[in-house]
């Protein structure tokens, strides 16, 4: 059977049986695919199960099979060992988050190693503690968007003050449908989205405001991408981040 050998992020790992993981591995070579790995949860097995845990950077040596069956692993090893985000309860929150917002806008299995490498380069970027930003996830959602196809216009201006979540795009309208942002959100959207990973220092968010933010940019992406679910690991960042 034929083998392959990628980078990968681990998106997904569930119990089966009593000794086995199955898992979901987004990698650079063949995109998002799913394991089983075999008697991994065993007390003697010579397998590590710590490895297939959710967000870890992987190399992996692998079975190629048809993209819809279960494929096996040869060999794993990591290939970045996380410093802060493995024990930094606040940067491992904004991590799940951003991992969470990721499974759920992702719709197709095919490769595209432009994404795999911005996705991978933001969860290094987190790992380095005097580089965190309290709006790292705003701005990670806003460049997302970019590869999802649904990234804003930059068409924002004081005769365009209000942002139609609808159109994607600013407006000179700002009432009349839940889909437009007041004056004051569609502000701090716009200077989201002018923001990025290495100029995050410009955004002066108070907590209420960030997590307005927040909430409006999952109701975008829920406009945007079919069948987006509740991000569920946002309630314990919000109880986790007090400033």
């Amino acid at each position: 059977m034929l083998q392959y050998s990628s980078d990968g992020i681990v998106f997904r790992t569930i119990k089966y049986g009593e000794t086995s993981l199955i898992c979901d591995i987004l990698t650079r070579a063949k995109g998002l695919r799913s394991f089983i790995v075999s008697g991994v949860r065993k007390s003697k097995s010579s397998g590590n199960s710590v490895l297939y845990k959710p967000l870890n950077l992987v190399n992996i040596v692998a079975y190629d099979k048809d993209v819809e069956k279960l494929a096996r692993i040869k060999e794993i090893s990591l290939t970045h060992h996380f410093q802060t985000i493995n024990v930094d309860v606040v940067i491992s929150s904004v991590a799940m988050f951003m991992l969470e917002v990721v499974r759920n806008a992702l719709k197709e299995r095919e490769p595209n190693p432009e994404l795999f490498d911005f996705i991978r380069s933001w969860f290094v970027f987190l790992d380095d503690k005097a580089k965190f930003n309290p709006n790292s996830h705003l701005v990670f959602m806003y460049e997302l968007s970019r590869y999802m196809g649904f990234e804003p216009l930059d068409n924002y201006g004081q005769e365009k003050p209000y942002f139609d979540m609808l159109e994607g795009s600013f407006s000179n309208i700002g009432t009349g449908s839940d889909y437009f942002m007041n004056a004051e959100e569609s502000r701090g959207f716009y200077d989201i989205c002018r923001s990025s990973m290495n100029k995050m220092d410009q955004l002066r968010l108070n907590k209420l405001t960030r997590n307005n933010l927040t909430d409006l940019w999952i109701k975008y992406y829920s406009m945007h991408v079919p069948g987006f679910k509740e991000v569920y690991s946002l309630q314990v960042l919000r109880s986790i981040m007090k400033e």
